[in-house]
């Protein structure tokens, strides 16, 4: 039986590897590669130390505390960051084979997330800590037995975005994805007490607060300019399963949906950080058998893979982006538009 068992998770990694080999190339290929962080490499030879543009940075240290030890190695600031970042995308690759062998039964979640913006939000984002962030999330999720593995998952979560695990905490409560026990909530309390006493021992910086409370009139303009097209982008593709398979009407999805893109409505990476921050709202989704059906019955079509690579994205100022600017193609235009219609008939 145990041999048996070996066999099978053996045959399942192989499958996985299989599917990352041959699309981590088409997505570099479509949404290209960023060079976000490079500014504040000095960070990987002292995590404590000053940056002096985009401070923000400091609020999100995970990727500088990993980084901190590569660094005493190779002693080479620049080759860290890259290192720092393979491995944020290896954690992200490990974190979601273990929540499909462990969580679902019926469905690998990486096939949800490439009909959304999830893919185009981690490679033309490539250098900020969102590979950390959304692997810490799946780990917890998929591994949710597993007290030490908890505690990793938790601490790297707060350490790469606390406010976004804020978030993710209490939608795994409210959509009751997992049983948090009071081990949970220690490791959680833990986890924020060690992440302050990080940020009281650094020098004064502008965290995100303060840059989202002194660009507001900014906010307010990214919201209201191509407001449809950037509601569009928050799930893309997958809008159509949401409609057709009712969830547009559940009460856990709609409270969660609201309160997930009030969040992103006070940002100016509107996409991304909606994005981000939804993954537990996909994940409930992908545990509900109707919602499952449908997505298998539509989209799990290999002809169905050629749409999924078009994403689109909204950014600072409502410019609406995808990651090689196909958006400029007559061809993409018209599926946009078409996508549209389609939202619009179900909405009349």
């Amino acid at each position: 039986m145990f041999k048996r068992k070996v066999a099978i998770w053996n045959t399942d990694m192989l499958k996985y590897l299989s599917r990352v080999l041959f699309f981590v190339p088409i997505f570099l290929l479509f949404y290209g590669t960023n060079t976000y962080g490079l500014h504040a490499i000095s960070l990987y030879e002292n995590p404590f130390g000053y940056v002096l543009s985009e401070q923000w940075v400091q609020e999100s240290p995970i990727q500088f505390f990993i980084g901190y030890p590569v660094n005493l190695i190779i002693n080479n600031p620049t080759a860290t960051h890259w290192i720092v970042v393979a491995l944020g995308y290896l954690f992200l690759s490990v974190a979601i084979f273990l929540i499909n062998k462990n969580f679902f039964n019926d469905i690998y979640i990486e096939k949800i997330l490439y009909f959304t913006p999830f893919f185009l939000v981690i490679f033309t984002w490539m250098g900020k800590p969102d590979t950390y962030t959304v692997a810490s999330l799946f780990l917890l999720v998929g591994m949710n037995n597993s007290f030490l593995i908890c505690c990793l998952s938790i601490f790297i979560l707060v350490f790469s975005h606390p406010q976004v695990a804020l978030l993710y905490f209490l939608l795994i409560k409210y959509l009751n994805i997992f049983k948090l026990k009071i081990t949970h909530t220690l490791i959680i309390v833990l986890s924020y007490i060690t992440y302050y006493f990080y940020i009281s021992k650094l020098e004064q910086f502008d965290s995100r607060f303060n840059i989202i409370s002194n660009e507001l009139e900014r906010v307010l303009n990214t919201m209201f300019t191509n407001t449809i097209a950037g509601l569009v982008s928050l799930f893309m593709w997958l809008w159509v399963i949401i409609f057709l398979s009712g969830f547009i009407k559940d009460r856990k999805f709609v409270l969660s949906f609201f309160l997930i893109f009030f969040v992103s409505f006070f940002t100016l990476d509107h996409t991304r950080i909606f994005s981000l921050l939804s993954m537990p709202l996909i994940i409930y989704l992908s545990t509900k058998n109707n919602f499952v059906f449908l997505f298998k019955k539509i989209y799990d079509k290999k002809i169905m893979y050629l749409l999924g690579l078009f994403q689109i994205q909204k950014r600072g100022d409502g410019i609406i982006v995808d990651g090689r600017n196909l958006t400029d193609l007559n061809i993409f235009e018209k599926l946009v538009y078409e996508f549209m219609r389609i939202i619009q008939n179900f909405l009349t």
